[in-house]
């Protein structure tokens, strides 16, 4: 059972001015304990609990957590434990967080209602092609349908629907990624993001990347560890990228823009990488980036959802024209038989 994400890292943020007073991890989690219980929250009255039981066991707070939280935010706090410097990191991480959930509500929101529209769309349409399309024609020969009739009738009488609507689906994957379905460390997923693959959601683990790898750096651990840090503790969509830099970095590459460059980074990040300045220091060029890759993150979600809205409603538009031009064409086509006949 986990948390809502709100709640999370609501429950982190405390933790963290917990530390920053000067208190234990331990002294920290029965204040939220104690607290929890007064104020009747029986789930975050349950994590802390485990995590007292966890840490008098002489276990680590961050694998502790993986039960109740996200595991972006088990990666942060482990990484931060580890290092020393967990305020930090949730400090910087809650900056971007917020930022993240509103431009997160920008992209949902409009796309609401044309994805509803979509919906009803795809009902019209079997409901006509199916129910008064077959009526009317009933007094036609198949030879006189008209064309755009029979184009209605073939799409809803055949698997020609649903392989529309399994198209939609697979624009939503493609672009977003949903977390659950998709995992970058599965290997079908992972030649699928080397071709552009699930954007929304390859931007936001690169955020994630340099903003943590930039803490680290502040804090005086240079890159290898940091990628050892974040690859031990990491969620699996993060350590296969993080091993291709390790190894990388290993051989003896030092130009950021190809460590980094595992297919997770969008073109324009590693652009920014590879044109630092050549007096400034590993943290200074990341840190300039991250900030960069924020607002990229961002301003691709805006690009997304035009897209999408495009997509959206140019697909509203030639159902529509196909029902309505389907049905009218065969009302019109038998009127004037009946006209005739008469």
């Amino acid at each position: 059972m986990s948390m809502t994400r709100v709640r999370q890292l609501a429950f982190l943020e405390d933790f963290a001015l917990g530390l920053s007073d000067g208190l234990s991890p331990l002294q920290c989690c029965h204040e939220l304990y104690m607290n929890a219980k007064q104020l009747g929250l029986r789930q975050e009255q349950q994590v802390a609990q485990h995590l007292i039981q966890q840490l008098n066991h002489g276990r680590a707070l961050g694998p502790s957590l993986r039960q109740w939280f996200a595991d972006d935010l088990v990666m942060l706090v482990a990484v931060g434990e580890h290092s020393g410097i967990l305020e930090q990191l949730l400090q910087r991480h809650r900056q971007f967080e917020v930022e993240r959930q509103a431009a997160w509500r920008a992209f949902w929101k409009p796309l609401i209602y044309p994805m509803v529209m979509v919906a009803l769309a795809f009902a019209a349409s079997l409901l006509i092609g199916r129910t008064v399309v077959p009526k009317l024609a009933q007094a036609l020969p198949a030879s006189e349908w008209p064309s755009v009739s029979y184009w209605l009738w073939v799409l809803t009488h055949s698997m020609g629907l649903p392989a529309l609507v399994l198209v939609v689906l697979l624009v939503l994957i493609w672009v977003w990624g949903p977390p659950g379905l998709i995992r970058f460390d599965w290997r079908w997923c992972d030649w699928l993001l080397q071709r552009g693959a699930f954007m929304v959601q390859r931007n936001f683990h690169a955020v994630v990347l340099l903003q943590t790898v930039t803490v680290l750096l502040a804090a005086g651990t240079n890159l290898d560890r940091a990628l050892a840090a974040m690859q031990r503790y990491g969620s699996n969509d993060l350590r296969l990228h993080l091993a291709l830099m390790r190894r990388r970095l290993a051989e003896g590459e030092r130009r950021l823009e190809r460590v980094f460059a595992s297919g997770l980074l969008a073109p324009r990040m590693l652009f920014r990488l590879g044109n630092g300045s050549r007096n400034a220091t590993e943290h200074g060029t990341l840190q300039r980036v991250a900030g960069y890759a924020a607002h990229d993150a961002l301003q691709a979600l805006v690009r997304i959802r035009a897209s999408l809205q495009a997509f959206c409603y140019s697909l509203i538009f030639c159902l529509l024209l196909l029902v309505f031009g389907g049905m009218g064409s065969m009302l019109m086509a038998v009127t004037q038989q009946s006209t005739g006949l008469a």
